[in-house]
């Protein structure tokens, strides 16, 4: 027995893709850059200045290209498998502040440290992210290289790239590759391509775009509107708006390089029109994402969507409920990578510890309850009945001592003894007790040994830095 599902009919799927045919088609989608246009025109698509019209028969050609799966590699035999079927799961990518124990501050350069020694440590983190906060203390001429190379520093797991200049995805791409001492072919960087909904990509992603896809490297087209502002108010209208644009951003990729490794990619949420801002950790999140987990299962590509996204300001109620509503939709689905699994709230601004910790548990047991239940059908189950017999306890039996851990999830940071015990252990709640699990967890960190030569390639792009990370 498991949880799963998209929950959308095909019929609903071909309707959501025949509509977006048409806006593509009709309307286009606007390309900021003449060499992305000049090589759309060569492909037979009608172009009018930067308005790229893009007819069934290339989003189909690009859709027979695409892979279904693929590999991004880490180092000492490290990989992940993007594709129906895995779940990789990534760190927060660009909040502006960090928040501890009330404490709400700018990005330092010590948090970025700290939050990378987690990421590494973490049991439900799979990539490291070097665009997961920028730190402010950092000259922002190095900065990006300082992102990347401390992720290289300090963990053997795959890693996303940059993409933010072109500089920085050649910078990126090649350190890793360098470090790693890879093949110039070998898929080991991810890039994250943002359309600007509604329909129109500017001149500094598509080159990104265009870097990575010559490359053979990863890339997403993550839309991420805000209904009844930069997309359709109607869900199913900000669907079809997406699914135009990571269409558009897909045909682009293949249209550069035939079978380069893309994903599908939303996490457009909900809009409070009372405010006019975004509402991430709502219910529309969750069926954005049911969505597109189905879109991209009807085009036989990876997708990604979801996340423990929240627009609460503190770790309260609220930050719980919307966290679980997001996340557990993306581990539902059929989506196979999840980024801004830990951590995130106000609305993608903040990058919260405690949050973080609580936000791991939590996916731990959203998968508990996506996995399902074992049913145990040998003589086993019955003998430990009779066993115990009629009126009897279970919990000195050694069936429950070789399934107890298995079968009965345990939280670290949730209360379930009595009220008793539990006043006389501090009257803790959970985020009392995550913030005081930070420093413990952030001390067991270990560096992954590196070489002399790996050494090398690192103080290459950040000199005297190398001595402070």
């Amino acid at each position: 027995m498991k949880v799963a599902g998209n929950f959308f009919t095909l019929e609903e799927v071909e309707k959501l893709h025949e509509m977006t045919l048409e806006v593509l088609e009709k309307d286009g989608v606007i390309m900021e850059d003449e060499e992305a246009c000049e090589l759309f025109r060569k492909h037979g698509a009608k172009v009018d200045g930067y308005v790229v019209h893009i007819g069934r028969d290339l989003v189909e050609k690009a859709l027979s290209t695409a892979p279904s799966e693929f590999v991004i590699y880490g180092r000492n035999g490290k990989s992940v498998t993007f594709g129906e079927g895995h779940k990789v799961l990534a760190p927060a990518s660009g909040p502006l502040f960090v928040s501890r124990a009330g404490d709400h501050h700018r990005n330092t350069a010590q948090d970025y440290l700290n939050f990378q020694k987690m990421d590494h440590t973490s049991r439900v983190i799979d990539m490291l992210n070097p665009n997961l906060i920028e730190p402010s203390d950092i000259d922002r001429k190095i900065v990006r290289d300082y992102q990347m190379a401390v992720c290289l520093r300090y963990t053997d797991k795959p890693l996303m790239g940059l993409t933010t200049t072109l500089q920085d995805c050649e910078h990126s791409i090649d350190m890793i590759q360098r470090f790693y001492g890879s093949d110039k072919e070998q898929t080991v960087a991810f890039g994250l391509i943002n359309p600007m909904s509604p329909l129109k990509y500017n001149k500094t992603m598509l080159q990104a775009c265009r870097y990575f896809a010559e490359r053979n490297q990863a890339t997403m087209f993550p839309c991420c509107s805000m209904p009844g502002v930069t997309s359709p108010v109607t869900l199913s209208g900000t669907v079809i708006c997406n699914n135009a644009e990571n269409l558009a951003g897909i045909v682009y990729a293949q249209l550069v390089r035939p079978g380069a490794p893309v994903v599908y990619s939303n996490t457009s949420g909900g809009t409070d029109m009372r405010f006019v801002t975004p509402a991430i950790g709502s219910p529309e999140t969750a069926l954005i994402s049911f969505a597109s987990a189905s879109l991209a299962k009807y085009y036989n590509i990876p997708c990604r969507t979801g996340g423990s996204l929240a627009d609460s300001k503190c770790v309260d109620w609220q930050c719980g409920v919307e966290s679980t509503f997001t996340m557990m939709a993306a581990l539902m689905s059929s989506a196979s990578f999840v980024l801004h699994s830990c951590g995130v709230m106000d609305s993608f601004n903040v990058l919260c510890y405690e949050k973080y910790l609580l936000d791991e548990q939590n996916i731990e047991m959203i998968r508990k309850l996506v996995n399902g239940m074992s049913v145990h059908t040998d003589s086993e189950e019955l003998e430990n009945l009779s066993d115990v017999g009629p009126g009897g306890q279970f919990i000195g039996e050694e069936h429950t001592m070789d399934y107890m851990k298995d079968e009965l999830y345990t939280p670290a940071l949730f209360n379930k003894m009595s009220f008793t015990g539990w006043e006389d252990a501090g009257k803790k709640d959970s985020v009392q007790l995550a913030n005081e699990a930070i420093d413990k967890r952030i001390a067991s960190f270990e560096y992954p040994e590196i070489t002399k030569e790996q050494e090398t390639v690192l103080r290459d792009y950040i000199g005297n830095l190398y001595d402070e990370i």
